[in-house]
């Protein structure tokens, strides 16, 4: 039985996994406080991320920088009436645990016209706790990912003004998620026509009906499932042109990765509920969730993490100040589709074939701005704020992480008790630019999807059966504050 609800599951994993939100831009406590800006910044070691052609410009033979961001989000979800107007909204409130994406950096310049470094950070991840029993449950439960990329760099300097640098991008993850097999609630109109289904379905037990009225807004089921992804290659690739003492010109580039899940470990959990579970136990097996028949089936897909360019300038007014601006190019269209097989392990032909989900995600501009005030020696204060699009259409917006435009700002310092040692702290509001965003995503009842095909084959007409296809609506808030801590140093 594992096997199949595996396949009712794998869906989930990509869907959930591919959420606007899971590119991560807290890789420094310093550039936390401007904004995430630092294409045309002079970094020392933490240019090895944000551009590699300026790590060459360090001003020590060694730079170290490690620090860790806590963030904390929050999102809302508030049903929509139904079309008479009778239903009242309800509202529901994420309870997200705090994600802590960490970054280390190490570069090492050994002639003035070249350096070389280590970074090492987690660019892409998401972290969403909605509960059991709340409305979405059917589309997710919860959800924690991360990936980690590992990236070796080079960078030389050609001439007194201009830079090169590259590094190679290894890159690696794991998941988990739940959801729930079927929505929640007796009187959900998916549940009312699973329940309709049922009844038309011969030798089917009368009182199989009743353990939706029974489970009350109780969840029945849910899929757990965790797993990890191949390592993907991608590369990280930047200019820079030091023009003169004022200003500073800079690209970067980082290639698409494909990240390969090949298979997952599932963990089905049924309500706490003797009567109802040996109700469901008895369900299951007529609706052909044979356990023997897909126990060598594996799953397989890919999740494509987005290429991205970003031009940034940056002006130093007078040796204290400097302003700096990012603009970011993301290719989320990319992700234009989602396609899980479920194959024969040995053969590879396919045991059972699943519809391609259209994603259609667009690209999206993100800009951002900040500036620093060197006050002396000892102490540097910052503040910035960006703007980050939505590749999401409000025909797709989904409770995974709910997508919208950030509009965001940030502040931050950095202390200097020792001529070799930084401690930088940083704190951000990352807030959506319109007050709540609505939106539907289109939800496939795979229970009722697996009815209807039994009733269909016994020569039920298609017209006496409901599509298990229908759209999960409502509107949607999120916001988040951030909390970053580094230390750096160089000698």
């Amino acid at each position: 039985m594992k096997k199949i609800l595996l396949v009712l599951a794998a869906v989930t994993v990509a869907a959930a996994a591919s959420a606007e939100g899971y590119q991560v831009n807290n890789l420094s406590s310093k550039q936390n406080g401007m904004g995430h800006i630092g294409t045309a910044m002079k970094l020392n070691s933490e240019s090895l991320w944000f551009n590699p052609a300026a790590a060459v410009f360090q001003d020590t033979k060694f730079d170290i920088s490690v620090g860790v961001t806590g963030i904390a989000s929050k999102a809302t979800y508030t049903s929509l009436p139904d079309y008479t107007g009778a239903t009242k909204p309800v509202h529901y409130t994420s309870d997200n645990k705090l994600s802590t994406p960490m970054f280390a950096y190490v570069n090492y310049k050994p002639l003035d016209w070249m350096s070389v470094g280590v970074a090492f950070n987690t660019p892409f991840g998401s972290s969403m706790n909605w509960g059991d029993d709340w409305a979405g449950s059917q589309l997710i439960q919860s959800i924690n990912l991360a990936a980690y990329n590992f990236q070796p760099t080079v960078s030389f300097r050609i001439g007194k003004h201009f830079s090169i640098g590259g590094g190679l991008m290894l890159t690696w993850g794991n998941f988990d998620l739940s959801r729930s097999l079927l929505p929640i609630g007796a009187d959900n109109a998916q549940n009312q026509a699973l329940i309709g289904a049922l009844q038309l379905m011969p030798n089917m037990p009368s009182f199989i009906s009743d353990i939706f009225t029974m489970a009350g807004n109780r969840n029945l089921m849910s899929l757990g499932i965790e797993g990890s992804a191949k390592m993907a290659v991608g590369v990280n690739l930047g200019a820079m042109w030091d023009i003169n003492e004022q200003w500073s010109l800079g690209m970067n580039f980082r290639s698409k990765q494909i990240m390969k899940v090949d298979s997952g470990s599932i963990d089905l959990r049924m309500i706490d509920d003797p009567d109802i579970s040996q109700a469901i136990g008895q369900l299951l097996p007529l609706l052909g969730l044979d356990p023997t028949k897909l126990t060598s089936a594996v799953v397989k897909t890919e999740l494509p993490l987005p290429a991205s360019m970003t031009w940034g300038v940056s002006f130093r007014p007078v040796s204290k100040w400097e302003f700096a601006i990012d603009l970011q190019y993301v290719l989320w269209s990319a992700y234009d589709k989602l396609d899980v097989q479920i194959l024969n392990p040995e053969t590879g032909d396919p045991v059972l074939a699943l519809p391609v989900s259209e994603k259609n995600y667009s690209n999206t501009l993100a800009f951002r701005f900040g500036g620093q005030y060197h006050a002396c020696d000892w102490f540097t204060a910052r503040m910035g704020m960006y703007v980050d699009e939505s590749p999401v259409s409000s025909d797709y917006l989904n409770p995974e992480t709910p997508s919208m435009t950030k509009l965001a700002y940030t502040a931050g310092a950095t202390f200097r008790p020792a001529k070799w040692m930084d401690i930088d702290i940083a704190y951000g509001y990352v807030n959506s630019a319109d007050p709540e965003r609505t939106g539907s995503y289109p939800y496939v009842n795979s229970v009722l999807g697996i009815v209807n095909e039994k009733l269909q084959a016994a020569g039920v007409p298609a017209s006496q059966l409901t599509s298990a296809v229908t759209d999960f609506s409502g509107n949607y808030t999120a916001r988040a504050h951030t909390f970053s801590i580094g230390l750096n140093f160089h000698f």
